[in-house]
């Protein structure tokens, strides 16, 4: 089966260390002949969101930015990539704003009734980077990450976290990395 993996880089920073990990993924994903998209969200202008409510009634989002684009791509793939970093405990604040703008799924799911997406299909990895190794840097992004792809309809398949990266580019020196998020790509394809 072909699948259309959509990799979200979340990380304000274009060399970051979780950046660095989703284009180990997404060149992995190239190898076993699949079709790939990168979407960098520190190139795109978006707004976040305004709690409206706007939403609620129509399902659409009145805020009209590049976040219309990527909502259609992350409903065009099959297998979605987000990779982003820990600031404070939590998910960095682009990845956020981008999950805060899902909620036209969220009203079309549970007010309009209407369906999303075919989550049978459609898998998910999570990659991650944190400065600290704190036992539980991961938890609160975790639970978003996991929100985002029940929005989305997207089944939580795989993650790669890594404590204790903080400076750009530290991830490449870490043992086995590249190694793991290829191997995730594998339970992501299958």
């Amino acid at each position: 089966m072909e699948h259309l993996v959509l990799g979200i880089a979340g990380s304000p920073r274009r060399e970051s260390n979780s950046t660095w990990l989703l284009e180990q993924a997404m060149r992995e994903v190239r190898e076993r002949g699949q079709r790939t998209e990168t979407v960098y969200l520190s190139k795109l202008n978006f707004s976040p969101c305004r709690g409206c409510g706007s939403c609620e009634s129509s399902g659409q989002c009145v805020i009209r930015d590049d976040m219309q684009a990527l909502q259609q791509k992350i409903l065009a793939a099959n297998r979605i990539v987000v990779a982003a970093p820990i600031f404070f405990m939590g998910l960095n604040a682009q990845t956020k704003a981008m999950i805060d703008r899902m909620q036209p799924f969220w009203a079309q799911k549970y007010l309009l009734h209407t369906v999303v997406a075919d989550r049978t299909k459609r898998r998910g990895l999570f990659i991650s980077t944190a400065g600290t190794k704190l036992k539980d840097v991961f938890a609160c992004a975790r639970k978003s990450i996991q929100v985002f792809f029940n929005m989305v309809e997207v089944e939580y398949g795989e993650e790669c976290l890594f404590p204790g990266v903080d400076k750009a580019g530290e991830i490449v020196g870490v043992p086995g990395a590249a190694e793991r998020v290829r191997d995730a790509v594998t339970g992501l394809l299958s």
